[in-house]
């Protein structure tokens, strides 16, 4: 699947590309980012890259949000392009250092890691709510 994203990704590279696997439409990399901003979608990562997936259904939201933020896509089905935009100029705005967000992810999964190692561990739990109110501080 990820080749078939660099395969449009090629001939589209200022577009988000949206590809329908099953009874979802996926995206990767930079695309992937620009869907968690706009959407709070959970980006995953597979290999070296990210994705990010969501419901058929939504599949219209997204495309209304893109055109409000002029943000040019492409929609793919069965290997064809079925719908894209024109003339929306703002995909650029949206700048990810992917190497950046690799080493950070890494970094996440690293300390995920070492939580659940140390579950059982004495007085963990009261490291975790200094690290829970640290994060919901007003």
């Amino acid at each position: 699947m990820l080749e078939k994203y660099y395969k449009y990704k090629m001939d589209f590279r200022e577009y988000v590309v949206l590809i329908k696997f099953g009874n979802f439409y996926e995206c990767f990399e930079k695309d992937a980012f620009i869907l968690n901003v706009l959407f709070k979608y959970k980006v995953k990562k597979i290999s070296n890259s990210f994705k990010v997936g969501f419901p058929i259904s939504s599949l219209d939201n997204v495309i209304d949000k893109f055109h409000k933020e002029k943000i040019n896509y492409v929609v793919v089905e069965n290997d064809n392009v079925i719908k894209k935009s024109f003339d929306n100029n703002n995909y650029f705005n949206y700048k990810f250092d992917m190497e950046e967000m690799l080493y950070n992810y890494l970094r996440i999964e690293k300390i995920v890691k070492y939580f659940e190692d140390n579950i059982m561990v004495s007085g963990f739990s009261d490291k975790l709510k200094n690290i829970e109110e640290m994060l919901y501080v007003d």
